[in-house]
């Protein structure tokens, strides 16, 4: 009866069987039907059909049921407002550092999540340096994750998208003989040591300048380092030793000061920066944020 009862509200704005069934998107033999089944089920007519008009008993009903809709409505609003407040937000796991060109558009996708779902937990940053950012969706403790290697193979109820490409830049030491040169292909870095942070959490940063190497038929060289921020790597290079960084359009300041910033030549290398998620019933918000982030990419950056 609730439903058809609705369907009578808007028949009674509308006072015409077509336009009314038009706006409820359903065939006007229906709508008609239905009304009959209600007049039937309430034992008074709502409508005179010639010419079309309430009843008195059909003017009642309508102020009636008006009101009764909308607090049940209002009751159904505040209980799927408190499902969603209870229920578990999106956590995001990414390498925080600065010039960090993509965590902008994840912010933004945050605050877009939001606003499109409001009743939903604001997303929220997650880190954990114990272990590796694939790892922490994997294992459950977050549910998206940014990552600059793809994927060889998820369990059941996780994926991955790719998000973007972002060209690259190096830095390495003044000593080093690189740093006289106007431009470096990949090729001139084959004799140049990466750092790899014995922290997992900072360890997909270097995966991602290993297979950035790797397409250009690099084997590459590295040194273990032992460090917990991002930003403190560049202030341990060596004169053997490089830092990628992504490109902007104007050279920002080295982030040491021994530092020699240094352009590619074409093809410029690229990161490749990936998104790994949960699809299984916890969280299925998780697939609308990403798709969020793939959105915002498309209008900001031109991906």
């Amino acid at each position: 009866m609730l439903d058809y009862a609705r369907e009578f509200l808007v028949l009674a704005k509308q006072l015409n069987f077509v336009r009314a069934a038009e706006t409820l998107h359903i065939s006007q033999p229906t709508l008609t039907r239905h009304i009959a089944y209600l007049e039937q089920e309430l034992g008074f007519k709502l409508l005179n059909r010639s010419p079309m008009a309430l009843t008195e008993a059909g003017q009642s009903f309508c102020i009636a049921v008006t009101g009764i809709i909308d607090q049940l409505d209002a009751a159904i609003d505040q209980g799927r407002r408190i499902a969603a407040e209870s229920g578990p937000g999106i956590l995001i796991n990414l390498t925080m550092s600065s010039n960090n060109k993509f965590a902008d558009i994840i912010y933004e996708a945050m605050t877009v999540f939001h606003e499109r779902f409001p009743y939903a937990p604001m997303p929220r940053l997650f880190q954990d340096h114990t272990l590796g950012i694939a790892e922490s969706v994997l294992g459950g403790k977050a549910d998206v994750g940014l990552v600059f290697t793809r994927p060889t193979k998820l369990p059941e109820g996780f994926a991955f998208a790719h998000l973007l490409d972002l060209p690259l830049m190096v830095f390495v030491h003044r000593d080093n003989p690189l740093a006289n040169r106007e431009t470096l292909a990949v090729e001139d870095l084959r004799d140049c040591h990466l750092v790899c942070p014995t922290n997992p959490y900072l360890q997909s940063t270097f995966e991602g300048a290993v297979e950035t190497m790797r397409e250009h038929g690099i084997e590459p060289r590295y040194r273990v380092r032992e460090v917990d921020e991002f930003d403190r790597i560049p202030s341990t290079i060596q004169a053997d030793e490089m830092l990628f960084k992504t490109a902007r359009s104007v050279l920002t300041a080295p982030p040491a000061p021994f530092l020699v910033a240094k352009r590619f030549v074409d093809p410029v290398p690229q990161y490749h920066i990936y998104a790994v998620y949960r699809t299984d019933g916890r969280n299925h918000a998780a697939e609308d944020f990403v798709a969020i982030c793939k959105n915002l990419i498309k209008l900001r950056m031109g991906e």
